[in-house]
């Protein structure tokens, strides 16, 4: 395996290892949007890294640039990738201690490998290009997804658990540089595997932890929305009956005016008649009551919700109409329009109140489709599963139950955004 007398092959190494290594960190984090200022940070560690690297490997030889390169390389990147980083700290050595633990298998397995096969230079040179590209790619279209989702509902424990992949770099770049290069040690290859194997099932125990975590607070948040539905259905309970005590009392006055209406008439006096009825009309007022759908729980989910936009000073364009049944249950119906209408307030809530508009529309063709507009301010990006992507830890909750009320029931959901309107669209 060429080692120490091909200075532009180890050059080449280097770089591919220090862009393939900035790539896997990019394509796993999320990332602040001023994407200029991004580009010039990244700029300037490139240049840094590829100036430093090919003078320490020309002047000082391979082996003690790899010796020095945890200080030299590694550490000025975890923190400038934390400059255009969009998390926390803990958060962000966590990822990115874990993607440079991979980089260091993956450049050392490679070699390995070549040197198991007998590969030549192009051919070592080609097998280490690919992999760090087939890395990335998995990372940006199946792990980031994954990671971000779970991440996000887990605000805490991340210094702990950023001591792994700490430790195994640091044990590993040990075991790859002492007491000489990995190519000359013989025992190297035997613990190498073992500590890939250990590194394994502790990865998928910390897999395990977040997803555990990940339920808790999903399941956190279904009993905090169902104790605000609870709640909602108190309040519009006593609303409800306020409104049943006023149209009682409506009722009586109404039989005390017909009652004096009855003795004017006896007394043949209609002009006494007239003027009463003129004055007994403006005292008594006959609310209204509420009435969306015949399901008590629906309705006073959205009674609740679009009498609190109301107050909120937004314009509310309604057009509802329920089916006697449905496919769904009604409760988890309600639960799914509380967290649109939820979403449609708090983005409305942002903008001043002559642009705050919600349209909610419901309707039974062949099947039962209900859609949610509302104004917004901002930019909007979308996931690959066409979810609104949220940027702040603990949003976006509301969001991923209304996907999977849609997956649990095989419905049809659709988010986007055009023209200063956010829409959804679910149809069951």
């Amino acid at each position: 395996m060429i080692f120490d007398n091909n200075t532009a092959y180890q050059a080449y190494r280097v770089l591919v290892a220090i862009f393939g290594t900035l790539g896997m960190v990019v394509s796993v984090s999320r990332i602040k949007e001023n994407k200029k200022k991004n580009l010039l940070i990244l700029g300037g560690y490139a240049v840094y890294s590829i100036v430093f690297s090919v003078l320490c490997i020309r002047f000082l030889g391979f082996m003690p640039f790899l010796r020095g390169a945890i200080v030299t390389i590694s550490v000025p990147g975890v923190i400038i990738t934390f400059l255009i980083a969009d998390e926390s700290l803990s958060r962000h050595i966590f990822c990115c201690l874990s993607q440079l633990l991979m980089s260091l298998y993956l450049i050392v397995g490679v070699t390995q490998l070549g040197t198991l096969l007998g590969g030549g230079l192009v051919a070592n040179s080609l097998l280490l290009l690919a992999a760090y590209l087939i890395v990335i790619l998995l990372d940006v279209f199946f792990l980031r997804h994954i990671f971000l989702t779970v991440a996000d509902t887990v605000s805490g424990g991340w210094g702990i658990l950023a001591m792994i992949p700490c430790s195994f770099f640091l044990l590993v770049m040990v075991l790859a540089l002492y007491p000489a290069h990995y190519t000359q040690n013989e025992s190297f290859p035997v613990l190498f595997a073992l500590s890939g194997a250990v590194l394994i099932v502790i990865y998928y125990a910390i897999f395990r932890y977040l997803q555990l975590q990940y339920r808790y607070r999903m399941e956190e948040q279904d009993r905090d929305l169902l104790w605000l539905q609870i709640g909602n259905i108190r309040k519009q309970a006593k609303g409800t009956e306020r409104k049943a005590q006023e149209l009682r009392n409506a009722r009586r006055d109404i039989r005390q005016m017909l009652s004096a209406v009855a003795g004017l008439a006896e007394e043949g006096n209609a002009a006494a008649i007239l003027a009463y009825i003129r004055e007994a009309s403006t005292r008594i007022d006959i609310p209204a009551p509420v009435r969306y759908c015949g399901d008590p729980i629906l309705n006073a989910t959205l009674a609740t919700y679009l009498g609190r936009a109301e107050r909120a000073g937004i314009a509310v364009e309604e057009r509802i109409f329920f089916p006697d049944t449905l496919s769904v249950d009604f409760a988890e119906l309600a639960i799914c329009f509380s967290n649109a209408l939820e979403n449609a307030i708090n983005a409305c809530e942002k903008l001043p109140e002559d642009q705050r508009k919600i349209a909610i529309r419901c309707f039974n063709r062949t099947q039962f489709i209900f859609e949610i507009e509302n104004t917004y301010r901002g930019r909007v990006s979308f996931g690959r599963d066409g979810l609104p992507q949220s940027h702040r830890p603990g949003h976006g909750i509301g969001t991923r139950s209304i996907m999977a009320f849609c997956e649990k029931h095989n419905a049809f959901y659709s988010f986007s955004a055009e023209n200063g309107w956010f829409k959804l669209v679910i149809a069951l």
